[in-house]
């Protein structure tokens, strides 16, 4: 009987010794588990915060028109003179800029002018030509801006009336 309770003993040690590395192998289980969870969630708040960072914080947009409508003369292929009245707004996200705008608005108003006068009748018709306007207007109007106060500030240009005639 001595040799039985010795292999009773022996299988009693081999059971609780194979309980006891399951309950390892599981404890290490749970804490590589819970290591990855933090780290995955430090990793992503970490994504977050720089993307936050990375973005420029958008200020509302501010317009100013740039009144009176301009009023242009130019002529077409055959040489035919045509007129245009054009009603323009800018679009900037600085109080400053908007007033730097208005206080050269007569500036920016006389370099439109000069470069819509040479526009083209068959260009300035289509959706192409005025969206054209647009962007060389807007070039011209950062122009002037850096220019006069050192920065562009203009972020965009828009038609709020066109005429052509």
């Amino acid at each position: 009987m001595a040799e039985e309770v010795s292999e009773t003993e022996g299988v009693a040690e081999v059971k609780s010794g194979g309980m006891m590395k399951k309950i390892i192998l599981g404890v290490g289980a749970l804490v590589l588990i819970g290591g990855g969870v933090f780290a995955g969630m430090t990793f992503f708040a970490e994504d977050e915060v720089v993307a936050e960072e990375a973005e420029p914080s958008k200020a509302p947009a501010l317009y100013t028109s740039l009144h009176p409508p301009l009023v242009v003369n130019f002529k077409d292929s055959f040489g035919d003179s045509h007129f245009m009245q054009v009603t323009m707004e800018v679009m900037a996200r600085d109080l400053e800029i908007s007033n730097a705008v208005r206080e050269h608005t007569p500036v920016i108003r006389n370099e439109l002018i000069l470069l819509y006068s040479g526009a083209n009748y068959d260009e300035v018709t289509t959706r192409d030509g005025k969206e054209k306007m647009l962007a060389d207007g807007l070039e011209v109007i950062q122009d002037v801006m850096t220019e006069q106060i050192g920065e562009p500030g203009v972020e965009a240009l828009y038609f709020t009336a066109l005429v052509i005639q």
